[in-house]
């Protein structure tokens, strides 16, 4: 059996348990996702970077025990489907293309294992994430206000509107989420150098 999952490992081909872990760490990730935006003060600016940071420690652990290709890309769409079940169809097209840009900063061997690397692209799926109000705004105005509508006053709509139009909001809104993303992932490693790696539980 540990032949078979060192042999695993070697050609990158994903195993049950690898599966389990990705569903595992990203019910997780996805909670905390959801409560980011509540104890988030400027939501909208914030949020991204916030999320970024909790789920980094969490995302690092998962990313080194799977350590294979598709992890991130995988962690994208499952992201996209849990909206698409709030009505926002149009994230899942959004972070399902962000989600293979970060799979191209990981191109090669064993770039889950380089913590630089790793910590970039997991960066840029947060700056996807946050763009995530920002895309359908531009590709499917009509379609994304109407939903927004149902959701939303008008005057939370007005404010929502004024970070994602406007270009500066829309650039701090991204470089706090990067930074949150590169600070999430550094104390994930520390994490993982300081206990998990003692523990051998990657």
């Amino acid at each position: 059996m540990q032949a078979q999952t060192s042999l695993a490992a070697q050609s990158g081909r994903w195993t049950m348990r690898d599966i389990i872990t990705l569903a595992i760490f990203n019910v997780v990730m996805l909670i905390l996702m959801t409560i980011a935006p509540i104890i988030t003060v400027v939501s909208h600016l914030l949020v991204g970077g916030f999320t970024a940071l909790l789920n980094g420690p969490i995302y690092m652990v998962m990313s080194n025990k799977i350590a294979k290709p598709g992890a991130l890309f995988f962690t994208a769409v499952l992201t996209g489907l849990y909206f698409v079940g709030f009505g926002y169809a149009n994230y899942l097209l959004t972070l399902a293309v962000i989600g293979l840009i970060c799979e191209l900063i990981l191109w090669g061997k064993g770039s889950y294992l380089n913590p630089v690397r790793n910590a970039i692209s997991y960066s840029v799926f947060y700056v996807g994430y946050s763009l995530c109000g920002v895309v359908p705004l531009i590709f499917f105005r009509e379609s994304y206000l109407a939903t927004l509508e149902k959701s939303y006053t008008p005057e939370q709509l007005s404010a929502m509107l004024y970070y994602f139009e406007t270009p500066s909001m829309i650039l701090i809104m991204c470089s706090i989420s990067f930074v949150g993303g590169l600070l999430g992932c550094y104390f994930g490693n520390l994490l993982m150098k300081k206990h998990v790696k003692k523990a051998k539980l990657v």
